[in-house]
This record gives structure tokens, sequence and C-alpha cells, in this order.
């Protein structure tokens, strides 16, 4: 199996970023080739999943507050991209075999070395009962999302098309609770921001210190890298 190739990338706009995630899948296709690029937002922007209604969402408000506002190619419940290191994984489906809880747990190793060594004490997140009603992908973990503690830290949301399989999650480094209540709990701010405190965490506060981006990508490139070369080939089993 072909090494992978790693890409370390600036802050874009949130439009140039999903263009960005949709050509790396589309070279994979054409080549075979698995792909990891890391980057960042040039500005506060809103990402939505391809199955959500932008009507949930108030774009004269999100102007107002200065968060931009994008569809992502993949599925999952709406992020707010700000101070953090997103990732985009591709990888031919063929390559990385199972549904897409078996896969989020394989894509979770990495995950969970990077953060171990940046100093955070880890876990994965267990069945997510029934789902919440709210559009914040940060107020609820999915099967296999890393959390600290019962609160969630990294999100994350996969597609597959024309046999690749395309995952991409956030990493906040430091997160601004009181933009997230303005965005998304507009009936009631300081209550939603109280509330999301109790469900969500920054790597600043996981680790003690708030690391560097570029410590952080060093730690997510070296931890794909291994895990890519060093992994079991065949369908890894979980019990749910």
């Amino acid at each position: 199996m072909a090494e992978l190739l790693i890409l370390r990338e600036g802050d874009r706009s949130g439009r140039h970023n999903m263009a960005r995630d949709l050509a790396l899948a589309d070279l994979v296709r054409r080549d075979g080739q698995a792909r990891l690029r890391l980057y960042g937002w040039r500005r506060p922007t809103l990402s939505i999943g391809y199955g959500q209604s932008p009507q949930a969402f108030r774009p004269q408000r999100l102007r107002e507050l200065g968060v931009d506002f994008v569809r992502r190619p993949t599925g999952g419940r709406a992020v707010l991209h700000q101070h953090e290191v997103t990732y985009a994984f591709a990888v031919p489906a063929r390559d990385l075999p199972g549904d897409v809880v078996a896969t989020y747990l394989e894509i979770a190793r990495p995950l969970l070395a990077a953060l171990q060594e940046l100093g955070a004490d880890v876990g994965l997140a267990g069945d997510p009962g029934k789902p919440s009603l709210d559009e914040n992908c940060f107020q609820q973990p999915s099967w296999y999302e890393i959390e600290v503690g019962g609160r969630k830290l990294l999100g994350s949301a996969q597609v597959r098309h024309l046999g690749v399989l395309l995952q991409h999650g956030a990493l906040p480094l430091r997160l601004d609770y009181r933009l997230w209540a303005q965005v998304f709990g507009a009936r009631d701010p300081q209550g939603y921001e109280a509330a999301m405190r109790r469900r969500a965490i920054d790597l600043a506060e996981a680790v003690g210190r708030e690391p560097s981006r570029r410590e952080v990508r060093s730690a997510l490139a070296r931890a794909f890298a291994n895990w890519w070369a060093d992994r079991p080939k065949e369908e890894p089993q979980i019990a749910r």
C-alpha cells in the first residue's frame, strides 16, 4: 500500500477549503493515493452538513456576527470553524473497508494518538443514544468521536462517493463559546453557552495550555503516517 501523502496548508476561506477537500477526493479517485490535508480558516465560518437545511440558519444574523457560511460535502451537523486545526483524510474506500461506524473507529486511532501526544486525556464516545435536535455538531458526540471527561473535543464527518472515502474533522484549539451561543442559541444565548460548556471542550482546556497550530499539525501528521504504515489490513472488529 502506497505511503500516505500529507499536505500542510494555511488558513483559507470556507469556500476555498471545501473546494480543496473535493479536489483532494478527486485526486484520490484518479490515482488511488491516500492523502491527508491539514488546514485552517481565514475567518469564522459556519459549515453545514450536506443534509442540513440552510433555512435553519439566518444569513443576515451570520453577517452581523462576522461569520461566513459554507456547505460541506460531508454529512453531520453544523460547525463553527474559528481557532482550530482541521483535517481532511481521503482514501480509496477499498483500502479502508467497513461501514461508517467501523471506519470512524479506525480513523479515530491516529486522532487519539496525536491528542495523547499533545497531553490530552482522551477517550472515545459510545452509543450517542437518541439524536439531539440541536443543529450544532458539538452538542452531541457520535460513535467513536473524541471526548475528554465526557465533553466533545473533536467533531468529524464522512462521505463516500465514486469509490473514495472522505472524512474531515474540526479540532478547536480555543472555543469562543459566546460566539457559538450567538450563532446557535439566539433565543437564550447565556443558557446555550452554559450548556455548551458542559458538553464541549477545546484543546487548550484539555491540555492546560494552547498548543500552536504547527505543533498540532505535526502531531496529527506523525500519528496518521504511523497508523497508515502499521495498521492491520483486515476490517476492524467493533462492539456496539
